[in-house]
């Protein structure tokens, strides 16, 4: 991918997904889609194959949760040896119905999330979640130290390079660190650059 120049962008023309509203009282407020293809397809890949395997092992103790209860779901499982206690088949199971869970909440974020960017009068914050459910993270205007782009990636067992995550991470000068979702780069970069605009830090 070519890399963006500063020179390349603008105010007025933000990447899909990103719209900016200057408010009556002189704020700004930035809205961003979180929905991108490049983002949930592997997401959603890896959620329905992990899922699809964890639901076949826990089948094992519903089954035998509901046949204490009298209930018959017409599933029979044969042990070669005597069946371990059901407590410890729901142990063992529950990081992986967790790591399930935390996919699966990804993949809805990722699809449905939203973020919002308002910058007012001395103060911002940066709000992230579904509709009206989420987390506001407030911070003053003028003690931010330093903004930018924060590049990471997922590694795999081998240490090798899976995904790529870019991250807009706002540093205080107090030594607090506000981090945004996973834009992505394009949308990443435009608001480093918008923010600082916005904020006088650039001429």
């Amino acid at each position: 991918m070519r890399p963006i120049l500063n020179d390349e962008l603008s105010l007025d023309h933000p990447p899909r997904g990103i719209r900016m509203e200057r408010l009556m009282d002189g704020g700004t407020v930035i809205r961003i889609r979180m929905f991108s293809a490049a983002q949930v397809l592997p997401i959603l890949f890896i959620t329905l194959l992990w899922n699809s395997i964890v639901s076949i092992f826990v089948a094992i103790p519903v089954s035998m949760t509901a046949a204490t209860f009298g209930y018959d779901f017409g599933i029979s499982f044969q042990w070669n040896i005597s069946p371990p206690p059901l407590w410890f088949l729901w142990l063992f199971l529950s990081p992986f119905i967790a790591i399930g869970l935390f996919l699966l909440l990804s993949l809805v974020f990722n699809v449905f999330g939203r973020c919002e960017i308002r910058l007012g009068t001395g103060e911002g914050s940066i709000f992230s979640g579904i509709g009206s459910i989420g987390r506001t993270r407030r911070f003053a205007l003028q003690s931010i130290k330093s903004l930018r782009l924060e590049e990471s990636k997922t590694r795999d067992k081998r240490g090798n390079p899976v995904t790529t995550h870019f991250n807009l991470l706002v540093e205080m000068n107090n030594g607090r660190e506000i981090k945004s979702p996973d834009f992505g780069k394009v949308r990443g970069m435009w608001l480093v650059f918008a923010l600082d605009k916005i904020l006088g830090r650039t001429t």
